[in-house]
């Protein structure tokens, strides 16, 4: 399983993810006809990015009156610069990075909720470390200003320990971070899904703490919002295209997996770290939820918070205030008295 995913590789690809990148050019697969909705995503988020597959290969837009421009960007930094510039309508941010949106005081609102992943501390295989108490005097290395690192924090605390004086925190980029768990030279870190999946697959390392609390939300331009009906109907295709996903994991996978930077995840990883989503096990189509439960907002302003005393962003925000949850609760409605027949779904690129 550890073949085809070097620790280089597994770099470059988390880089993607972390980093804060300048506008990437997009790669766009524009579909035939209906209301034009450009949606930015990233193609390493596991869940998300199969919803993405399926919105740009099937025919469920259509269906809801929909012309799909799926705008390939490299990280929630470039989607947030194109939703702020307007060149984009709609995209999947992390929930930090939708948080980070709402303290720069962004055109930008929160509009639905989209995947669920993993966040891990996790212990290399020659450290010994078992459980997180064994963590004291230690160091524990991964990238600042993530929602793993907000997660790894919160785990230190909640076992007794405190960071800067029981424990030590390390920035260090995703690069560094592979090489320096692959060659085992490091006790300690903390990264996300499919990562996780991936450093456990190759027995490099364990976990000792998981939180399944991170979400992929939608975010959309506030001009877009005009159009309200426009984004009713993009969430409902989100939600069918997420129901298709789940009924085919295997066809989903494979198109996750057709794309860089994600040609080199094992499929047995990438099922893994997307079997942490419920929603990636749906048996019937009211299994689906759009609209951002209280839990997920109450955790975004956790975030908020936290973001302020690290020094991450510039002022507190109002988090309710940038969350719309009107519209995608309409769409909860209508999934909830009504049904999707995914055998009739056409898939229009293979």
């Amino acid at each position: 399983m550890t073949s085809g995913l070097s620790r280089r590789r597994f770099g470059q690809l988390a880089a993607g993810l972390a980093a804060s990148l300048p506008l990437a050019a997009p790669s766009i697969l524009r579909a035939q006809e209906g209301d034009v909705v450009r949606m930015c995503w990233f193609n390493t988020t596991t869940v998300s990015a199969q919803i993405a597959h399926v919105l740009m290969r099937t025919d469920i837009p259509a269906r809801n009156g929909l012309k799909m421009e799926m705008i390939q960007l490299a990280a929630s930094p470039a989607i947030t610069e194109a939703l702020v510039s307007g060149a984009g309508d709609v995209g999947t941010l992390s929930d930090f990075a939708a948080v980070t949106t709402m303290a720069i005081g962004a055109p930008v609102t929160t509009v639905s909720s989209q995947a669920r992943f993993r966040s891990a501390v996790l212990a290399t295989k020659k450290s010994g470390i078992t459980k997180m108490s064994d963590l004291k005097g230690k160091q524990v290395y991964g990238t600042f200003g993530i929602t793993a690192f907000q997660n790894a924090q919160d785990a230190v605390l909640k076992a007794g320990l405190v960071p800067g004086k029981d424990m030590t925190f390390v920035n260090v980029g995703p690069a560094e971070l592979a090489d320096a768990v692959g060659s085992q030279r490091i006790d300690a870190f903390f990264t996300y899904d499919p990562f996780v999946s991936f450093f456990e697959s190759t027995g490099n390392a364990v976990v000792v703490s998981e939180n399944l609390s991170p979400v992929i939300v939608l975010a959309a331009n506030n001009r877009f919002l005009q159009k309200p009906d426009v984004l009713r109907r993009l969430l409902l295709a989100n939600a069918q295209a997420l129901f298709f996903a789940a009924q085919n994991n295997d066809l989903a996978n494979s198109w996750f997996r057709s794309l860089e930077p994600a040609k080199n995840i094992p499929e047995p990883v990438l099922q893994k770290a997307s079997s942490y989503d419920p929603a990636w096990s749906a048996k019937t189509f009211t299994d689906i939820k759009v609209a951002l439960s209280p839990a997920q907002i109450a955790q975004m302003e956790t975030l908020a918070k936290w973001g302020v005393e690290a020094k991450l962003l510039p002022r507190l925000p109002d988090v309710p205030k940038f969350v719309n949850t009107a519209i995608a609760g309409e769409v909860d409605k209508e999934i909830a008295t009504g049904s999707f027949d995914v055998k009739s779904v056409k898939i229009l690129r293979a």
